[in-house]
Formats: C-alpha cells, structure tokens, sequence
C-alpha cells in the first residue's frame, strides 16, 4: 500500500478532521508512519489518485465509487470511528493493507 489515507465530508472541516484525527492518533500508537488527510467532497475526484485509502463519512456515489475502483483505491466507512461501533474492524482491515 502507497500514497496516503483520504477522509472527506462535505466541508473537510468538521467530521472528516474528526475522523482523520482519530486515525492518525492510532497509527501513531501502532508505531505506523502514513499520511493522514482530511478533503471535502467536492475535490474527492482529484483526491483519489494520490490516496491509497479511502474513508467517507456520507456514501460516495457510484462515480467516485467506480474511479476508485479503477485506481485501486480501498474505500471504508467513516462513521465507525464517530460512533466507536465497528471501528476496530475497519481499523484492523485499514491496518492489513499497509502493513
């Protein structure tokens, strides 16, 4: 796995920072050094060929989801690290593509 882990939400401010952080803080932990951003939606297209990983907070829709497919980018829900339901899947499945 290369390049870099993606959130986005609507704005890229609020929930998608939220969420990066949260990610971030737990690579940190884990001792795992990759990079962490937080984008808007609206630029999601021209994201998605510098990332690797993709979270979402709201579900992309199927021209962000086919982009994604064809660059090869993995796409995870977000909304496990807001609620901590589910977030440790998601994490552990996020950890098996870049270790």
């Amino acid at each position: 796995m290369k390049r870099k882990l993606i959130v986005a939400c609507g704005s890229g401010v609020a929930t998608s920072q939220t969420i990066a952080s949260k990610i971030a803080s737990k690579f940190e932990d884990d001792g795992i050094d990759f990079p962490v951003e937080a984008v808007d939606y609206k630029s999601i297209q021209n994201e998605l060929p510098s990332a690797g990983i993709y979270v979402y907070v709201a579900q992309p829709d199927e021209d962000v989801l086919t982009k994604a497919e064809e660059l090869g980018v993995k796409v995870f829900p977000g909304i496990p690290f807001l609620t901590g339901m589910g977030d440790a899947d998601v994490y552990n499945e996020i950890l098996a593509l870049i270790k």
